[in-house]
Parts: structure tokens; C-alpha cells; sequence
């Protein structure tokens, strides 16, 4: 195929600077964000990468407004580089969007980064099995290839994959010094070694490798004599005494009796001298604290925050490191910290300390620095008599003692900057891990690296779940389990709560815990215990009490949305306040973790976390408040999908308008004429909030809004359509149906039965779509609605057609022709005219067909109706087909094809793109027929339709 052509020639470096090659020619790789991005898709090795990762990359400090434009338009110019030969409309292959990101398929042998890790993993294997001459061969491959990553890019320095591939050289080069010590082959890499230590004289790795060569040559002088030059050097210019790695290979030296072999294993850290005016000049370190609380027994997830954190520790020789671990109540902040500060301790031989700064507590007090910095000065083993009085003198006492150290400090539960801006040590080798529910930016400002904890993937979820219950309780199924962990909504906390509950009550089985959480799903008393602590509401309540007054009202109000996303002007409407009112106060949600910018401007508020809100809005909101909330809330989703609907789908016809409905739209949104710019803004829309526009449907039936269901399901109805969401399609049809009953509006209930038939017909349910048919005539008829009526039998014609019927088929089209032209709707007219044509193709008066369509194509192109003409150029095709006219065939489905893909239609376009493969076939064109059926039948496949079948089988025949 030409993708599997396209990605022969094509070069991507990572390693150094970003650069691209097509056929030895190198392209211009564009500017340093365009190139970032490119490089951020490399090093995902195939997976995608989320639009909110690529937006924290190239905006470190916060992304502008328009953000997301900005990065449509990088991949739009990536893509006319990696596939110079693409048709314009057609879907891009090398640089597809997947999910809620993007993802660069190519080969792996195309990218340098990709080799790289390949020698990596093929010499780690070889390491494991004891294979030293093959790691030796292995490395001295990878090697040559290494560069610093993305190196003209430094917005990346700070990148964890990045940081990953750095630590990934540094373990290389000592997998080649181990295996060129054991082959006997040290005086091989000596000069790269000693080349390596002189370019890094303060990096005590370098150091390290250069003292194991010499001890491997006998050389005990000039190690002894690479320590002595490192040590003064360190102390010298950054004020510090060797780290861990440096002192282990001293005392190898020390040990020099052991055979060479052995030299490789590491010896244990042992005590470094300190000086110390409070403490006079001991030889050796008093005290070795080791404070952290318990770890988790049975830890789980959480492997790619583990792999970041382990990741900085690399970077500790020459500066402090800190960092900030947020995210709401209940993530399991405080968890992942200790845990990996257990795990941690072997690389900070000097000990590690612990504070609770209590910043979220029930009582609201804070613990101070200086209580925190006597607790700590005790641990260190100064006497109670010899602390200072003095703040300042405290701190700077325990920075003294600290200086040279390698330790860990984590500071737990922090509120604000300042209660620990002076408990970070001055000088490289400790490390400093902090947690809170807000994001503390003064220390990412000074030097932090942030990390935001999110909730658990299902995959960790289940893991802790089932880990804590015990093997004796999975009892109930897989399903069973699945649903409790649903429940939880990927919270650790909730998840642990319900562990417990499962734990010590043996007599409760699974499934019946499953039910009293479905019973109870709006509760949180499932998460609740007789221990207070226990309570998800009291843990939440820490964060909800200290919020100003706006912020908490807006979400108090956030518990009437439905979720799972909502935009800045959902939100503003839900409070009825303009959106640039409401932005900096969604912002502080954020900042407390109550809600989570999952892109920009779109905000994420966690089932368990809006079931508080909405328990917040119950209590101390009032009916009315609520109720005119919500009104504006709905009203701003009606609104909008009228006017994206209005975009995509212009010459549908809009049956009898709802004047009500019209006087409800110009009211307290809030909003602008036009917020789409065009087509693809609205199809964008309609996608993005396709979820919440389903839930929202739900919602606002059940709260009696039945106007705005109505008009809410109508306006959907072109875009679930087109996805091939038909499912979803029978069941908003359905709802729209029992509220158009409510309202007694006869109008509405027509339309409504002909949606849901043109759903059931999708589906292949053509009893049910004859009956909605024939429910939607008879109320048209009673309301003397001719386009109404026609549109029916529109409909009724392309159900006769798939059953079969075609003679039927062309008698109801040519009824709706001359229905839609005695009501004058021309686009009624044009669809109904290409209906009857395809009927005359099937019938096999292909010439007749040609006619027809050509004259339905016409009043298209002159209307402008794209879709109408995108089954027009179809038909035209099929009849071309069947005339032997295979070249005319194969313009007209790629002519129709086209468009589908501009107005994005897929199921259609599945469609020409089978028969574009028949009349390839047909003309002798083997090849490209069959790759027009395999596109066909992954665009069937990805929408489960049975038509993939049929597919399937001319392929394999």
C-alpha cells in the first residue's frame, strides 16, 4: 500500500537535534513548537499522545486561549511533510487524530529513537542472561547513536520521557564499562570513559565509571587519585562532599584484595564526616532519622508516576530537587509519597524526615515552619538545649546539617508556599517531596517540578480493589467487580473505603454489596464508616470550606451538571454570569483540585466529588435556585446545537417551528451570534460534547424540561447520524417521543416517529422503522404537513429499498418528489429526485438513473448542499457501474467520497468506498480495488455495522 511506501523513505532523528528526511532529502522541520511536536509524538513510540500533554509541553507556564488552534495547525503542516501525496480531504494515515490526541504511525525502523531503545531492551535481555560479550556489542551500538534528545528544543529538557532516555545513556554506559571489566576489554572504552569524566567533571557518574576502569587495570593510583580530584572539585565549586556512588567506589578501593569481578558489586554506604558548629566536629553522622510513616502493604498503580519520580533522582548531584504532588481528596497524594520514598531510600543513605503540615485538617490550623524545623533539628540529633531560639538561626542550623547529605524530606498535606519555602535545603543530594490539594505555584516558580495526581485507570482500580479484598473474596465474577470499581469512580480513597467494607463483612458477598451501591448510587453514605475519618464527605469538606464565595457557589451548582466534561460556557451558563466572569474562578477550583482543566476549557469535576456538590446544592441552595440553574443550563446546549446543526445540516427540513423554544434561545446564555466559524467547528462541537449532550437529553426530561428535549434530539439527529451513533440515536428518539406526549404537540411527536424510524431503519430493525413510518404519516397527514408527509415517504422508500422491495421503493420516491415540490422545499426535491434514480439503477434502467441523478446533482451544486450531492455522485457512480463505464464510475465515488469526508459522513462513506473497490475490480485494477475494500471495511468495523461482513467476504474472495 502507499502508506506502507510512504514510510520506507522517510527519516526522523530525535537524537539531537529534531530533524526529517523524505528519500534523503531533508525538509524543514518547521518551528521549535512544531518541532516539539513532532518530537513528543516520536518519543510515544506508536501510542498517542493527549492533546493536554502536548498543550503542558509547549506551555509550560499556562497555554493561551487558543491553544488548541494553534496545535491543529502544527500537525496540519507535520502532515503535508510525512504525506506529500495525500488527497486533501482524505483522512491522514501517518499523523491520525486517535481518541483525545494524536498518533504517529510509522515505521519503527524510520526513527533513530526507536532503534535506540530496541538496542536498550535487546541489551538489557542480554545482561539478564549473562551474555557479556553480546552486551558489549549491544552498547557500543547504542552509544554510537545516542544524542541528548530533541536537543535544540529545551522547552523538552524538563520532559519525564526525556529525562527517562537520558537516565536509559547513563545505564548504558555502565552496562558497557560492567561487561567490558568482565570480558576483560577495560582498556577499550578507557578513553571514551576518561573523555566522558574530563567533559563532566561534576558528574560524579562520570567519576565513578573512570575509578572502576583504572581499579580494572590495576591502576589503583590514578583511581585513588580520580576520587581525590572529584572530591575537592565538588566541595570547591558547589560546596558539597561526594554522594553515595562516588564513596561506594572508594570504599571498593579500599577492599582492593577482592578479585576485579567482584568489584562490581556495590558496597554499603557508610557514614561521611560533617562539620558543625552546633554540633562541634563529630568524625562520623550522629543520626541516621528514618521517619516515613508505614508504607501501603499493598500498593498498586501508579507505575508511570513512580517511573517520573525515580527519573528526577538523576538529576540530584548538583542541586536539590522538590517536588510538588497534587490533586483532590482522596487521589492518594500522601500514598504514592510514601511509598516511593520507601522504595527511594537506598539512593538517600542519609536518612529521610517526615512533617504533617495538617494544611486540610478538620480543626483548619496550620503547622508552621519553625515547629516543623524543631522537629526535624531533634531527629538530626541536636539536644533540645542547643536549638536556637531564633527562626532564622534554626533554619540555618538545619541547612548546615544537611549540606553535603543525601536525604529526603516530605512534607505532607501543605496548604500554602510559605509553610515550607524555608524547610528546602540549600545544597545538592536531598530531594524534597510535597503534598497538597492546591498547586502551590510559588515553589514550581522557584525550581519545583509539579506532579498532578489524577484518579486510577480501571486497570489500577481493579488492582487495589481486588488486592486489598483478598483471593477468598472474588467471588461474584468479573462483572461484579467491574461494577464496584466503577462505583468509585478511580478515587483511591473511595476505592480503600470499599475494600474495607467488603473486608470485614465476610457475610456480604460482592454482588450484594454491588447492589446496595446501586441503590444508593447518589449517596455517598456507601462511602461512609462510624469512623469520621472515613468519610469521603469530611475529606472533601477540607477543601470545600476555605473556597471564597463565588467559587463555592459555582460548585455547589456544578453537582446539577451531568458530566462527565464542561465547558467554560456550560459553566458560565449554569451560574448566568458572561464566560470571562467565570474563568478565573473555574481556576480556582482547579487550583484546589476540586475540579481538573482536563484541556482548556473544558473542566473535569469526578463523579464522587459532583455527588458532593450535589448533596452542597440540595442543603443549601433552594428549589428555585436550582431549577433556574439548571433551566440555563440546558437552554445554553439547545441553543448551541441548533446553531451547529444549523451548520452541518442546513437543508434538513425543519418541520413546524417551536415558537416557544425560539424565545427560550435569546434568553440569559449569555453568548455570542455565531460561535462556530464553520463546518468542521460545529462537527468539533457536536463531537467534544456528544457525551454530555446524551446525559444532559436524560437530565432535562427527567426534570420536566420537554420543549428543550425535543429540540435537543432533533438537533442531534444529523451528527449520530453520520458517526453511526444509532444506538444512541433510538434512544434520544425515544426519550424526545414520551416528551412530545407530555407537550400534547402533535408537530413534534411526527418528528419524533420518523427519527426514531430512521434510526431502527440504521439499525436493521425494519419491523419497528415501518411502524414509527407510519406513525410519523398519519400525524403529518392530520396536520396537512406536505413536506412532512414527503419526508416520510422519503424514508419509506429507503426502507422498501433495503427489504428489497424496489418497485415500492421508487413509488414512494417519486411521492416525495412531488410532495416536496408542492410544498416548494427544493432540497427535499433534489434528495428525493436522486432517491428515485437509484431506485431506476437498481432496476437496472441504468441510463434512466444517470438522468435522474445528474438533475438531482444539479439543484444541489446550485443550493450548495454538499451531503445531498456527496448521494448524488454515489448513485451517478453506481449507474456508471452498471453501464461498464468503469473510469466515469471511479470519478464519481471519488467525487462523492469527498465530500462524505467533508461533512462526515462515514457510514456513507464506507459505502462508496465499497463500491469504488466493485468497479476497480470490475476495470482489472485488482490492487486498488482491494485497498478501497479494506478501508471500507475498517471504517465498518471501527462502527460494529454487519456490513463489514459482506466486506470481509469480497476480500477474501
Amino acid at each position: 500500500m502507499e502508506s506502507e511506501r510512504g514510510s520506507k523513505d522517510l527519516q526522523i532523528a530525535l537524537l539531537g537535534p529534531v530533524r526529517l528526511w523524505r528519500a534523503g532529502v531533508e525538509l524543514p522541520a518547521g518551528p521549535p513548537q512544531r518541532r516539539s511536536v513532532l518530537a513528543l509524538l516520536g518519543l510515544a513510540e506508536g501510542r498517542m499522545v493527549g492533546l493536554g500533554e502536548i498543550v503542558d509541553a509547549l506551555w509550560p507556564e499556562g497555554p493561551p486561549r487558543r491553544a488548541l488552534n494553534i496545535i491543529q495547525t502544527h500537525v496540519k503542516h507535520l502532515r503535508r511533510m510525512l504525506e506529500p501525496d495525500r488527497p486533501p480531504r482524505e483522512a491522514s494515515h501517518r499523523l491520525p487524530f486517535v481518541g483525545s490526541g494524536y498518533r504517529l504511525d510509522v515505521d519503527s525502523a524510520a526513527i533513530d529513537l526507536l532503534e535506540f531503545r530496541r538496542l536498550v531492551s535487546d541489551a538489557l535481555t542480554a545482561r539478564s542472561d549473562g551474555d557479556q560479550a553480546r552486551v558489549w556489542e549491544l552498547t557500543g551500538k547504542a552509544l554510537r547513536l545516542w544524542q541528548p534528545p530533541a536537543a535544540d528544543l529545551p522547552a523538552l529538557t524538563g520532559n519525564p520521557k526525556v529525562a527517562a532516555l537520558d537516565i536509559e545513556a547513563q545505564l548504558l554506559l555502565s552496562w558497557r564499562v560492567d561487561a567490558a571489566i568482565l570480558e576483560g576489554r577495560a582498556e577499550e572504552v578507557l578513553a571514551a570513559v576518561r573523555k566522558q569524566a574530563h567533559d563532566r567533571p561534576l558528574d560524579e557518574h562520570s567519576q565513578v565509571h573512570l575509578m572502576r576502569c583504572y581499579f580494572a587495570l590495576g591502576r589503583r593510583a590514578d583511581a585513588f587519585a580520580v576520587f581525590d580530584k572529584a572530591r575537592k572539585l565538588l566541595v570547591s565549586e558547589l560546596g558539597v562532599h561526594p554522594g553515595a556512588g562516588l564513596v561506594d567506589a572508594y570504599h571498593e578501593l579500599l577492599e582492593s584484595e577482592r578479585p576485579a569481578d567482584e568489584q562490581l558489586r556495590a558496597a554499603p554506604a557508610s557514614p561521611v564526616t560533617v562539620a558543625s558548629p552546633a554540633l562541634g566536629n563529630p568524625p562520623r553522622w550522629p543520626l541516621l532519622p528514618a521517619q516515613l510513616p508505614p508504607d501501603v502493604v499493598h500498593f498498586t498503580g501508579r507505575a508511570e508516576q513512580l517511573s517520573w519520580l525515580d527519573g528526577l533522582v538523576a538529576v540530584l548531584e548538583n542541586r536539590c530537587g522538590t517536588v510538588t504532588i497534587t490533586g483532590t481528596a482522596g487521589a492518594g497524594k500522601t500514598t504514592l509519597a510514601v511509598h516511593w520514598a520507601h522504595r527511594a531510600s537506598k539512593w538517600f543513605p542519609d536518612g529521610q524526615l517526615f512533617a504533617d503540615l495538617e494544611g486540610f485538617g478538620a480543626s483548619g490550623g496550620l503547622v508552621g515552619p519553625d515547629e516543623v524545623v524543631r522537629g526535624f533539628l531533634t531527629a538530626l540529633g541536636v539536644a533540645s538545649d542547643r536549638i536556637p531560639v531564633d527562626l532564622s538561626a534554626r533554619i540555618g542550623l538545619y541547612r548546615s546539617l544537611l549540606a553535603g547529605r543525601r536525604m529526603l524530606i516530605l512534607l505532607d498535606n501543605v496548604r500554602r508556599a510559605d509553610q515550607v519555602g524555608s524547610l528546602i535545603p540549600g545544597s545538592a543530594g536531598c530531594m524534597v517531596l510535597i503534598t497538597s490539594r492546591n498547586e502551590l505555584p510559588a515553589l514550581v516558580m522557584n525550581g519545583g517540578r509539579p506532579l498532578v495526581l489524577g484518579l486510577m485507570n480501571d486497570a489500577e482500580a481493579r488492582q487495589l480493589f481486588t488486592s486489598r479484598i483478598g483471593a477468598e473474596r472474588l467471588t461474584g465474577g468479573s462483572e461484579v467487580i467491574d461494577q464496584l470499581v466503577a462505583t468509585c469512580a478511580g478515587l483511591p480513597l473511595a476505592l480503600a473505603i470499599l475494600a474495607a467494607r467488603a473486608s470485614t463483612q465476610p457475610q456480604l458477598s460482592l454482588s450484594a454489596l454491588a447492589d446496595q451501591l446501586r441503590q444508593g448510587s447518589d449517596d455517598l453514605a456507601a462511602f461512609a464508616d462510624e469512623d469520621g475519618a472515613f468519610d469521603v464527605r469530611t475529606v472533601f469538606s477540607w477543601s470545600y470550606r476555605i473556597l471564597p464565595a463565588q467559587a463555592a457557589e459555582l460548585f455547589r451548582l456544578l453537582g446539577l451538571h451531568p458530566g462527565p466534561e464542561i465547558s467554560l460556557s456550560a459553566a458560565a451558563a449554569l451560574v448566568g454570569v458572561p464566560a470571562k466572569q467565570i474563568r478565573p474562578v473555574l481556576a480556582h477550583l482547579a487550583r484546589a483540585h476540586l475540579v481538573n482543566e482536563r484541556y482548556p476549557g473544558r473542566y473535569v469535576c469526578h463523579e464522587l466529588l459532583r455527588t458532593y456538590a450535589a448533596e452542597l446544592a440540595g442543603s443549601e441552595e433552594s428549589e428555585v435556585v436550582r431549577r433556574a440553574a439548571l433551566g440555563r443550563l440546558i437552554r445554553h446546549y439547545a441553543r448551541m446545537a441548533a446553531i451547529a446543526d444549523r451548520l452541518i445540516a442546513p437543508y434538513r427540513h425543519p418541520g413546524r417551528p417551536a415558537a416557544r423554544f425560539d424565545v427560550v434561545l435569546s434568553m440569559d446564555c449569555g453568548e455570542v451570534d455565531q460561535p462556530f466559524g464553520d463546518i468542521d467547528t460545529a462537527l468539533a462541537w457536536f463531537a467534544t460534547e456528544y457525551q454530555v449532550l446524551l446525559l444532559v437529553i436524560e437530565q432535562a426530561f427527567r426534570c420536566g424540561f420537554h420543549q428543550e428535549v425535543c429540540e435537543l434530539a432533533w438537533n442531534l439527529t444529523s451528527f449520530l447520524d453520520r458517526r453511526a451513533y444509532w444506538q444512541d440515536q433510538a434512544v434520544v428518539q425515544r426519550t424526545a417521543l414520551a416528551a412530545a406526549r407530555q407537550l400534547g404537540d402533535l408537530a413534534l411527536e411526527a418528528r419524533t416517529h420518523r427519527g426514531l424510524a430512521r434510526a431502527y431503519l440504521r439499525l436493521g430493525r425494519y419491523e419497528d422503522a415501518a411502524h414509527e413510518l407510519r406513525q410519523a404519516l398519519g400525524r403529518f397527514e392530520a396536520l396537512g404537513d406536505d413536506a412532512g408527509r414527503a419526508s416520510a415517504e422519503l424514508s419509506l422508500a429507503d426502507l422498501c429499498e433495503r427489504r428489497g422491495r424496489i418497485r415500492e421503493a421508487l413509488a414512494h420516491a417519486e411521492r416525495a418528489f412531488a410532495l416536496f415540490g408542492g410544498a416548494g422545499y427544493q432540497p427535499g426535491q433534489a434528495n428525493a429526485l436522486n432517491a428515485v434514480g437509484w431506485c431506476h439503477a437498481r432496476l437496472g434502467d441504468h441510463a434512466r438513473a444517470l438522468a435522474d441523478c445528474a438533475r438531482a446533482l444539479r439543484l444541489q451544486r446550485l443550493l450548495g448542499d454538499h451531503r445531498g450531492a456527496a448521494y448524488s455522485w454515489d448513485s451517478i457512480g453506481y449507474a456508471n457501474h452498471g453501464l461498464a463505464r468503469y473510469r466515469p464510475a471511479v470519478r464519481s465515488f471519488q467525487e462523492a467520497l469527498a465530500l462524505f469526508r467533508e461533512v462526515g459522513d462515514r457510514f456513507a462513506e464506507a459505502g462508496s468506498l465499497a463500491r469504488l473497490g466493485d468497479a476497480r475490480q470490475a476495470a482489472g485494477d485488482r490492487a486498488a480495488g482491494r485497498a478501497a475494500w479494506s478501508q471500507a471495511l475498517t471504517i465498518l468495523t471501527e462502527l460494529g455495522h454487519p456490513g463489514a461482513t459482506e466486506v470481509r467476504a469480497r476480500l477474501a474472495g
